[in-house]
């Protein structure tokens, strides 16, 4: 299929070389599938709350944070970030050089579990493990977060 259309082909040249700009993101919100007179936009429900499927991990989790900025900031919260605790033999590891450097460490060399997990009350998440099945909280279980309880270990 060829393209005529000048700017979405330079969008695409830009997207396939990891270049993209805020102006081609915007150009794509106004590309939707359907009925031409439909005004929608990317911006509003449901299409603000569809899953995106991407490739890369970092990717991945450079979408959730901008989404969890997005949810602070459209209802005027600052976002509570869990820092992961790092364990090795069974230790915390308290080597403060060792653990920033772990923090920094991309998702694919982690488990795919990031350093930082920024979280904001309303907020959609998605269980990864079985926390309580019983209870229906398993994996792959959706939901939404209302607020961050923990007890300290003794």
């Amino acid at each position: 299929m060829r393209t005529e259309d000048l700017r979405y082909l330079e969008l695409l040249n830009r997207l396939r070389g990891g270049q993209s700009t805020i102006e081609d993101y915007q150009l794509l919100c106004t590309r939707i599938v359907g009925n031409p007179k439909l005004q929608a936009s990317l911006r509003q429900k449901p299409w603000n709350e569809t899953p995106i499927l991407v490739f890369r991990n970092t990717l991945h989790t450079q979408i959730n944070n901008r989404a969890v900025l997005n949810k602070a900031m459209e209802m005027g919260l600052r976002p509570t970030v869990c820092v992961a605790q790092d364990y090795f033999q069974g230790k915390l590891i308290d080597d403060l050089r060792l653990r920033k450097t772990i923090l920094e460490l991309p998702d694919y060399k982690t488990e795919h579990l990031p350093g930082y997990l920024p979280l904001v009350p309303g907020m959609p998440v998605l269980l990864t493990e079985n926390v309580a099945t019983e209870l229906g909280l398993s994996n792959g279980t959706r939901g939404i977060f209302h607020q961050l309880v923990y007890e300290e270990s003794s």
